[in-house]
């Protein structure tokens, strides 16, 4: 076929895609270049091959006068795929995230938060309609003119592609070239499992086919000046061999050639309009301003023409090319290729394109059409042309909010306010929509000036706080500080709700900081008496509970403010975007070793996020789980939970709360390579962690990473390096009045102090641990402290760990414990004390290795064969050789979880669940999921 003319590499490419989907592996191609080249024509290759193959397929495709209506293309893939189903399968799609996919796309609101957490929950749903219409047969997604598309799909198009591997999904999307190197679609396009196709121009090899399908053999010079005037362009050659068949010209006769040079690219297409009548040109005007929700009858009256004629003159539209239309009806119409579209608009003068838009943008409004589709053609109006257009465009701009397109809500709300300017809301609406679209400095003049006009004390404190974001972000954290003191001192708001929330706004700003952290605790202790009944006063507790934890508060108060911030799992419900409270709520439980009301925190917001959640409050939950089983020594579960949350924040947007979650996770994952003595790896963690994140030094999470890297030094045999680590984390803790010993640069620096021979250095450290251990309660804590102190005084040794094995046995930190018995073997054993010693290494040997601290389990196993105890492995069986990943997966399943409801509240594919399920099956040696609560142990 001529539209295959030398496309052999890209149809190989679509064909080996689509039979790597049907053996269960998903994958995306994008088609990109010029108009006309023939990506159409592929995607129709590939959805021909798909039918051929039994595929399910879905198909939709951009238009420029839809690029302002959220979701446009989206519900061409789902409005119509779901009416296809029927019975389980139906009630198993709707039931779910893609039911409330499918409710939010109808602007259904959220009942946990909106615009952008909502905007990913969304997007995470739509990624489960994927799924869920896969789980019978292989699927082909086709976009065309994605370029087109609006910015909520093509954040959608994006996402889907870095989430395909474990799908059997093909998804296929032509695009021209981006206009700049930013936005969804140049992530698409460079994305791992994306491959990219370029088809070229045709040869002048491919052009004479071409040519010859009319039925001449052509000239070598009218060959040559096809290519000319075309540049290959198979779309462009087509048209202009139509033109010259029109005027009667010979292919064969070289004087031809002369003809073509006055045919270039950019005049063909409007040569197909030139024989026109004037209501034919008339309606395809219409047509063009309409775009693909424009129907017939609304053409037919914004060209104001007779209903009579109408089907005549789109017989002459079809006729020549320029329309084309479904079969036996006349109401499906459609160009025949978006480049006779456009040909058609360069053809309308400026203030003729936008009087139709503002013809159109009434007609839609008569008919009860939706602020979106209204404001669409408002913003191409002349100004004041319509009336009632600046509330349509202030109803769009909110809904495209909702939906993530913060650029196109910025320019209805522009336009808007050439109607308004002086409108204090509008401002604010407009700043606020700038700050979602990552214009901060733009934001925050409209910010503060919608804050001096009339409005409720609330609200001006919402106006005032993101002003101070903005701020935030374009001069950092310290000075959006500053600027909210400023603005807590000098606007005269009495204690309130109002109040509170600048409070609120305030403390979360400063977490990010060393020095803010440090400034922000003195006003924090002012809230102590808050009850937290309003999301504000939790987020004041919560931050307050971070607070205290640093100040080294007694442990016990410190979780009974972080219970009550978190009100047993209303502030996790409720959070919105502000995330990181709930974080700081949950680090200061954790660590004050309240671990019971921590996993029935986890345990609520994972049942909450089940289905409906988004990447970043994933990533969040497992941050937390990590973080848990970092305290209590679980290495296989914390580097599971970190690998699964780095996982997760690799779909969310880089900003600095990001960059903290990052960073912690990273600390997780390398110290728990490190306790498997796996040195490399915690060496690639750090280093990749440097690579994506340069220049993040001043973020305290990243500060922190100081205790592995200096824990990796001294794996290396770098005392040094260490010491100095741990000492210049200390004085930045120090300095911002970061004091608790769980924070444990203490105990780093006192390890290298040793390695050197300080023996005054480590004498002074470790006893300014224990002190401080001591004075904070914390039974983990306390026991880390007398394992250090004994390290430091031989003297004492046995007596002192015999007291941290003591403190520790009851104690989360079961890792600790195991390395206090490990310490205690060794120390009985130079004490002659064998069978004890025996006994006692034995214990810690089989501690560490349940735990996953292999480095551990070797230092204890060396110790029994120095004793004369013949090493015997201690490989686990059954339950216990289970990764952290198969146990939980294993644990839901026996609960009676189906993969599909597993792999919801665990982020993973129905195909990951399988496949650990498949591993968990043969190591415990049963046959299915009715056998695991039999075999299973309590975690």
């Amino acid at each position: 076929m001529t539209q295959h003319l030398e496309r052999d590499a890209e149809q190989s490419a679509l064909e080996a895609l689509l039979t790597d989907v049907a053996d269960g592996r998903g994958g995306a191609i994008v088609i990109e270049g010029p108009a006309g080249l023939g990506k159409s024509s592929l995607i129709e290759h590939a959805r021909l091959l798909a039918k051929e193959r039994g595929f399910a397929r879905l198909r939709g495709s951009g238009d420029p006068a839809d690029e302002a209506l959220p979701w446009g293309v989206v519900r061409q893939l789902v409005e119509l795929s779901i009416s296809r189903y029927v019975g389980e399968v139906r009630e198993l799609i709707l039931e779910g995230p893609a039911g409330r996919a499918l409710r939010a796309l109808d602007g259904a609101p959220d009942s946990r938060a909106t615009d952008e957490a909502a905007f990913a929950r969304t997007l995470h749903a739509l990624w489960w309609v994927a799924a869920d219409l896969s789980s019978t047969r292989p699927l082909l997604i086709t976009v065309d003119d994605a370029q087109w598309a609006d910015l909520p799909s093509q954040r959608f198009l994006a996402y889907l592609a870095r989430r395909l591997e474990d799908l059997p999904v093909a998804l296929v999307v032509g695009a021209r070239p981006p206009r700049d190197q930013t936005g969804p679609l140049v992530e698409l396009m460079s994305g791992r499992l994306a491959q990219r196709l370029t088809p070229q121009p045709l040869s002048c090899t491919a052009l004479a086919v071409l040519a010859s399908h009319r039925g001449q053999s052509p000239a070598l010079g009218v060959v040559s000046a096809l290519s000319t005037a075309t540049g290959g362009n198979p779309l462009l050659s087509r048209q202009l061999l139509d033109e010259l068949a029109h005027r009667g010209l010979d292919l064969g006769a070289d004087a031809t050639a002369d003809v073509l040079p006055q045919l270039g690219p950019h005049t063909i297409s409007r040569s197909l309009l030139a024989g026109l009548s004037f209501p034919a040109m008339s309606l395809a005007s219409a047509l063009a301003v309409l775009g693909r929700r424009g129907d017939l009858a609304s053409a037919v009256q914004l060209a104001h023409l007779d209903d009579t004629v109408s089907g005549a003159v789109v017989d002459e539209l079809v006729a020549a090319h320029v329309l084309e239309s479904a079969p036996n009806t006349r109401s499906d119409l459609a160009f025949v290729h978006p480049v006779v579209r456009e040909a058609v608009l360069t053809t309308l003068r400026a203030d003729e394109r936008a009087n139709l838009h503002a013809r159109a943008a009434q007609g839609l409004q008569a008919r009860g059409a939706p602020a979106e589709q209204v404001a669409a053609h408002v913003v191409m109006a002349p100004v004041d042309s319509v009336p009632g257009g600046v509330a349509a465009l202030r109803a769009a701009a909110a809904a495209l909010l909702s939906t993530g397109d913060a650029q196109t809500a910025v320019a209805h709300l522009a336009r808007a306010l050439e109607s308004t300017p002086a409108d204090p809301d509008l401002r604010a609406e407009l700043g606020s929509a700038l700050l979602r679209a990552g214009e901060a400095a733009a934001a925050r003049p409209h910010l503060l000036a919608g804050a001096t006009g009339p409005c409720a004390p609330d609200v001006r404190a919402e106006r005032l706080l993101a002003a101070a974001t903005a701020t935030s972000r374009t001069q950092g954290p310290e000075a959006g500080a500053v600027e909210l003191e400023r603005v807590l001192r000098d606007t005269g708001l009495a204690d309130g709700p109002a109040r509170l929330k600048l409070e609120a706004g305030l403390a979360s700003i400063s977490t990010l900081t060393p020095s803010g952290l440090e400034r922000s605790g003195r006003r924090l202790s002012q809230f102590q008496h808050l009850s937290g009944d309003t999301q504000d006063e939790r987020t004041l507790l919560a931050l307050l509970s971070q607070r205290a934890f640093y100040a080294a508060q007694p442990s016990a108060d410190v979780a009974a403010l972080a219970v009550r911030a978190l009100a047993g799992g209303r502030y996790f419900d409720e959070m919105g975007t502000d995330v990181l409270p709930w974080g700081n709520a949950m680090h200061a439980l954790v660590l004050a070793d309240a671990i019971e009301p921590a996993l029935a925190e986890i345990a609520h917001a994972r049942r909450s996020l089940s289905g409906g959640g988004s990447p970043l409050e994933f990533s969040l939950v497992s941050t937390a789980a990590a973080m848990t089983a970092t305290r209590t020594g679980d290495v296989q579960v914390a580097d599971t939970e970190a690998a699964t949350a780095l996982a997760s924040l690799a779909l969310v947007e880089p900003e600095p709360r990001v960059v903290g979650l990052v960073a912690v996770c990273t600390h997780f994952s390398a110290k728990a390579a490190l306790a498997r003595g796996q040195i490399s790896t915690a060496k690639r963690l750090l280093q990749d962690f440097d690579e994506a994140w340069p220049g993040r030094s001043g973020f305290l999470p990243v500060q922190r990473l100081a205790l592995v890297r200096g824990a990796l030094a001294l794996a290396e045999g770098a005392p040094q390096i260490a010491l100095a680590r741990a000492l210049e984390l200390g004085a930045t803790e120090s300095a911002a009045g970061l004091e608790n010993p769980a924070i444990p640069w203490r105990i780093l620096a006192t390890q290298a102090a040793l390695r050197l021979g300080d023996l005054a250095q480590a004498e002074q450290l470790s006893a300014d641990q224990f002190a401080r251990a001591q004075s904070w309660g914390a039974a983990s804590d306390i026991g880390a402290a007398l394992r250090l102190r004994a390290r430091v005084d031989p003297g004492s040794r046995l007596a002192l760990l015999e007291q941290a094995v003591d403190v520790l046995e009851t104690a989360p930190a079961q890792l600790e414990l195991a390395a206090a018995l490990t310490d205690l073997g060794e120390a009985l054993g130079v004490a002659q004390r064998r069978t004890d010693a025996r006994e006692t290494l034995r214990r810690g040997a089989e501690l560490a290795d349940a735990r996953g601290a292999l480095a551990l389990r070797a230092r204890a196993m060396e110790g029994l064969a120095a004793l004369g105890d013949r090493p015997r492995k201690l490989m686990f069986s059954g339950a216990e050789s289970l990764t952290g990943s198969e146990r939980r997966v294993a644990e839901l399943a026996a609960a009676g979880q189906s993969n599909r409801e597993i792999a919801q509240e665990l982020f993973v594919t129905p195909k990951t669940v399988e496949n650990h399920l498949g591993r968990v099956y043969v190591k415990l040696a049963i046959s299915g999921r009715k056998e695991l609560v039999s075999v299973l142990t309590p975690a």
